[in-house]
């Protein structure tokens, strides 16, 4: 019994995006239980569009009928001759006024397209939640990426301070197996682990950058290693190293 109702709830879980499974309960069959899922959503589809289809033919013909007697009692005028094909016209048309023109037919047809696909995509190991859900939540959760992204970012130049100077130390001061350091406070684009620095005629390797706090606030250390042999040219980051503290350059 306890096996069936956890079925029952995967079965409208499984609507769910497909991003937010991995954090429901282990016990939801969630896979398993997709494909039906996906058929249960296009039968109610299809059973909301028959019933409204119906119900908006009803009103049609009765439109068309008031219409068509309203034509015929009125003094005759030109045209009257082809009174009789409007409705006829119009019942040809029906189905698809309702399906493409009206809030439930386009739901009805949502319905049924989307449970289909799921099912489908059940079928072949590759099962998905309901498209709307799972466009909803991917929009949610880029937004709020984007906010916590941004407020990390401001209180990072919080912590950085005012834009300034690049600042060259040597590996010694940083205690590392390196030639140098540089302090930026900034981070650089493109300045990534194994880049090559071409400063004059010198390449230097470029180390994992880390976070310093110092006096001035944060920085972005970038260690540099001296490379033997030049290589790499075209895709080396040209960069004039800032002379040393003490240094005459």
């Amino acid at each position: 019994m306890a096996d069936l109702l956890w079925w029952i709830v995967a079965l409208g879980a499984a609507a769910l995006p497909r991003r937010v499974w991995p954090r429901l309960p282990p016990r939801l069959p969630i896979h398993s239980a997709a494909g039906a899922s996906g058929l249960l959503q296009a039968a109610g589809g299809f059973a909301l569009g028959v019933r409204g289809f119906f119900a908006f033919a009803e009103r049609t013909a009765d439109l068309n009928n008031a219409w068509m007697l309203q034509r015929l009692a009125a003094p005759a005028v030109r045209g009257d001759e082809a009174v009789a094909f409007v409705p006829y016209g119009v019942s040809v048309l029906t189905l698809f006024l309702f399906l493409f023109l009206t809030p439930a037919g386009l739901f009805s047809l949502y319905l049924m397209a989307v449970g289909s696909v799921r099912a489908i995509g059940a079928w072949f190991d590759d099962p998905l939640g309901d498209a709307i859900l799972s466009g909803v939540h991917w929009a949610a959760t880029t937004a709020l990426a984007g906010k916590r992204r941004k407020r990390q970012e401001r209180s990072r130049e919080e912590r950085e301070g005012a834009a300034a100077p690049d600042v060259l130390r040597t590996g010694a001061w940083a205690g590392l197996d390196v030639d140098y350091v540089v302090l930026a406070s900034r981070r650089k684009p493109e300045w990534d682990a194994g880049a090559v620095i071409l400063a004059g005629d010198e390449s230097y390797r470029l180390g994992v950058p880390f976070d310093k706090d110092t006096p001035a606030g944060l920085r972005t250390v970038y260690p540099l290693k001296r490379e033997e042999t030049l290589e790499a040219l075209r895709r080396a980051i040209r960069y004039e190293l800032p002379p040393l503290p003490g240094s005459k350059a």
